[in-house]
């Protein structure tokens, strides 16, 4: 019986460490989304404060040639503007999609992957998990007056003792 638990809580152990290996990987993912955005967005103030320069200047001041080059500027900066708001459009819809992966998709993967190994398990659910059942089954618990026995787990960790009785 005790070895069964070993056993048991080894097998969680491994899944939790993979549970957080995962985890941190989609922070690294998360953290350079990031940066590449901070990093469009720098540009996006830099082709601005451009384009006002140019704007502020009077052409009539300056000589016709200087006026050419101006406007092949002015139309590089706006393509650049036209692919810069291209890009703006496109991150938020990117970065959608990837929460989206990570919150839902990926967890129903896992769980489908682990399921074909042969584990069984509650099914994964977005936000708020196994949290409700765990603090339903604490609260039973300790509304039952303390049983004077080894077996203390079931008044400590109720929701654990109980997805060991069901899975394992």
């Amino acid at each position: 019986m005790l070895k069964e638990q070993v056993e048991a809580l080894l097998q969680e152990n491994i899944i939790l460490k993979r549970a957080v290996g995962i985890q941190h990987e989609r922070q690294k993912e998360s953290e350079e989304r990031n940066q590449e955005l901070q990093h469009l967005k720098q540009m996006v103030t830099q082709y601005q404060e451009q384009l006002r320069t140019l704007e502020g200047r009077s052409i009539g001041d300056v000589s016709s040639e200087q006026a050419m080059k101006e406007k092949e500027e002015k139309e590089k900066d706006s393509k650049l503007q036209v692919q810069t708001a291209c890009w703006i459009r496109f991150l938020p819809v990117y970065s959608l999609f990837q929460h989206m992966s990570l919150s839902q998709l990926r967890p129903k993967k896992l769980e489908r992957c682990i399921m074909q190994q042969g584990l069984t398990g509650n099914s994964y659910k977005l936000l708020h998990g196994d949290f409700r059942e765990m603090s339903k089954m604490t609260k039973e618990a300790n509304a039952i007056p303390v049983n004077f026995s080894l077996d203390i787990v079931q008044r400590v960790q109720p929701f654990h003792d109980h997805s060991i009785k069901k899975y394992a």
